[in-house]
């Protein structure tokens, strides 16, 4: 696996000034890439040759029935045909049948050539754990981006946490909403309060996190946070490590994520530099993920806002021509009416107006 860089404060340098090992393991993942995007254009031309067969069979069933019904017709009308077409029509079909097992030898050699490929990516898999992880990791991309709102994202990546990252055995998801942070989703009670004693201590690696990729805590007390002291271990989370989350959403929507990822461990020292590594690729995925939830819900949010308005004005407009062919009013003075009723009675100009349009006559506060 990968070595855990701890204190980086930009992830590119994850990716720079590498040791030769890590550099030699980069090159066996790409070559394990250009095998599995050989192996797709494989399936692809296999996929395209059994179609292509069965084309073949299909017309040459045809063929064959057509025959047949040649020679029935024939000889229901007692035509008899010369030895040399007779023998040419045999040496079609028999043409035919061979075509038909040299396609049926294809298709057992390419099935039995799938069956190779699919032995040859399970053993790389196995000899590179790397690339068997970011095939997990891509189940969990879908499974993060396929949830239907933003908590139901922010859930999904502290159960995740427990699932993929060893040691951990609560999670969860502090966000940071105007200054003030807040457990928004959690596996277990004592993870929130856990959480809620950093909050209250104003220090600890769920609040460090918010400004810094990972922050692990083998142990607790602490001497980085003297305030919070042993109150984790007495809430029975004896270690942590907390990784930041961090999106920002489209100038449309305005929607932006900024919090933490923290797992924690019922032991001291419960996670590994493999384990945190880990930790670190799942917030990415997260980062992102639930980025994108919020986002969409702010999305639909404006387009409700965006329907409601479009019935308010409709309703007003309804309401504006009653007063128009009623009174003969102009549509300024149809409105200023609405609005000078709105104000008499205290109500929301849209209530004034709906009410007028299913009644047909502007309500009148009694004195």
């Amino acid at each position: 696996m990968l070595p855990f860089v701890g204190g980086v404060e930009d992830g590119n340098d994850l990716m720079t000034a590498q040791p030769p090992e890590v550099e030699r393991q980069w090159a066996a993942e790409k070559r394990d890439f250009v095998s599995d995007r050989r192996d797709e254009l494989a399936d692809e031309r296999d996929v395209a040759g059994a179609v292509r067969d069965m084309t073949a069979d299909a017309r040459e069933r045809a063929l064959d029935r057509r025959e047949r019904e040649l020679d029935a017709r024939e000889a229901a009308l007692g035509l008899s045909r010369g030895a040399a077409a007779t023998a040419e029509r045999d040496e079609a079909r028999a043409t035919r049948g061979q075509a038909r097992q040299d396609r049926e030898g294809s298709e057992v050699e390419r099935h039995a050539a799938a069956d190779a490929r699919e032995e040859a990516t399970d053993r790389r898999l196995e000899a590179t754990p790397t690339t068997g992880l970011a095939t997990a990791f891509a189940t969990i991309a879908e499974n993060l981006y396929a949830a239907d709102t933003y908590d139901a994202v922010l859930l999904r990546i502290a159960e995740t946490a427990v699932s993929t990252v060893a040691g951990c055995e609560m999670a969860s998801v502090t966000v940071s909403e105007e200054g003030t942070l807040r457990t928004a989703s959690t596996t277990d009670v004592a993870a929130s309060a856990v959480d809620q004693a950093q909050y209250d201590a104003q220090e600890g690696p769920t609040l460090d996190a918010v400004e810094t990729p990972v922050v692990y805590a083998q142990s607790f007390p602490d001497p980085r946070w003297p305030t919070l002291a042993s109150q984790p271990a007495d809430l029975g989370a004896h270690s942590a490590a907390s990784y930041r989350l961090g999106s920002t959403g489209s100038a449309t929507s305005g929607a932006s994520v900024e919090g933490s990822l923290n797992t924690y461990g019922i032991e001291p020292e419960a996670f590994t530099d493999e384990a945190q590594q880990i930790g670190l690729i799942l917030a990415a995925h997260a980062s992102m993920a639930a980025g994108a939830a919020r986002e969409r819900d702010a999305l639909q949010d404006l387009a409700d806002n965006l329907h409601k308005a479009v019935l308010s004005r409709d309703v007003i407009g309804q309401a504006k021509g009653i007063l128009m062919e009623r009174h003969k009013l102009t549509p300024e003075g149809a409105f200023d009416a609405l609005r000078l009723a709105s104000s008499r009675l205290n109500e929301k100009l849209h209530a004034v107006a709906l009410d007028l349009a299913e009644t047909g006559e502007l309500q009148r506060r009694d004195p």
